[in-house]
């Protein structure tokens, strides 16, 4: 069998995890690895060597591994996803790209013009989506009047090239505007507030939809502890999605009985990232569409810079 020649391109925290799941997948041959920590390469190199038998070829620079790979994965700063997932693009390579698309409106939307126009495959880095318990509310959700949701993480010194919203709060604009398809949005209120760095550390945004529906999005990275819930109301019935304990609880209403009847899973055997992982590879290979493309990540980051504007808009008034 002809494998997919893939390489990742940034080895740090989560680049390392998409280094460990794409050796472990059958239908593709990872051949490079690229960091310009030349050592931290050399680290993650050595680790999949002994994990599984395979040693992929090291660079410090990008440009260098074109001609031996047909798809990329890019794990490294949002400030560079822009020029890096550019130049594989144009250069007609499938690309795997971690979430947010771009730290830029108009670059975001620069990068899924070029591949919608080379008909390339796209997939941004949305792990929610493949979450067993946010799986199974998008199946059962129909017609949402109330979502929340609370991301909360403690800090730690990663991802300080962006700030909350587009570190952890885009997953949940993302959901939510799986929830509510091209739904036009009525108002939007945020708040937030830099604490340990110079960007926005925690925001809230309260977000009205036209027909009525309304979100409640809590972000921080700043928090004691951690929480991953994201919670929909509507008629009759709600539901809870916690992907740290990996559990989805639906709480329906019997109104003949003047009771509620409530159902909870939990789901323990899980690997998310693989699975998006071997969901891009088998787009590449089957020529299926990526189960998350570079136009509905546009739609959430364009959500995002919304929010972006509010909280600073109301920032300026209290500095």
């Amino acid at each position: 069998m002809n494998k997919l020649k893939i390489a990742v391109i940034g080895l740090g925290h989560l680049g390392k995890f998409h280094a460990e799941k794409l050796a472990d997948i059958q239908e593709v041959d990872l051949v490079a690895l690229v960091d310009i920590n030349l050592k931290q390469a050399e680290k993650v190199c050595k680790k999949l060597k002994e994990q599984f038998g395979i040693s992929p070829q090291v660079f410090t620079d990008y440009k260098k591994i074109l001609n031996k790979i047909d798809a990329v994965s890019i794990v490294t700063p949002t400030v560079t996803h822009y020029e890096i997932c550019k130049y594989f693009l144009e250069s007609g390579k499938a690309v795997f790209l971690e979430k947010p698309l771009t730290h830029d409106l108009k670059q975001a939307e620069e990068l899924v013009e070029i591949s919608l126009k080379k008909k390339l495959p796209f997939q941004i880095g949305y792990i929610e989506r493949f979450q067993p318990a946010v799986k199974e509310l998008l199946k059962k959700v129909k017609n949402p009047l109330f979502i929340e949701a609370h991301r909360l993480s403690s800090f730690v010194e990663r991802n300080l090239d962006i700030d909350v919203v587009l570190d952890l709060m885009i997953h949940d604009l993302d959901l939510v505007r799986l929830l509510k398809p091209d739904q036009e949005i009525e108002l939007i209120h945020a708040v937030g507030a830099p604490l340990f760095t110079s960007l926005p550390d925690i925001v809230n945004a309260r977000i009205i939809f036209k027909d009525g529906t309304t979100c409640n999005l809590t972000a921080s990275r700043i928090s004691l502890n951690r929480q991953r819930r994201f919670r929909v109301f509507e008629k009759g019935a709600y539901y809870v999605v916690d992907t740290l304990e990996r559990s989805y609880l639906e709480v329906k209403v019997d109104m003949s009985k003047k009771g509620y009847q409530s159902n909870k899973q939990t789901f323990f055997k899980s690997d998310p990232l693989k699975e998006e992982l071997s969901s891009f590879v088998k787009s590449i290979l089957t020529g299926e569409k990526v189960e998350v493309t570079g136009e509905e990540a546009l739609k959430s980051l364009e959500l995002a810079f919304k929010i972006k504007r509010q909280v600073d808009e109301n920032l300026r008034k209290f500095l």
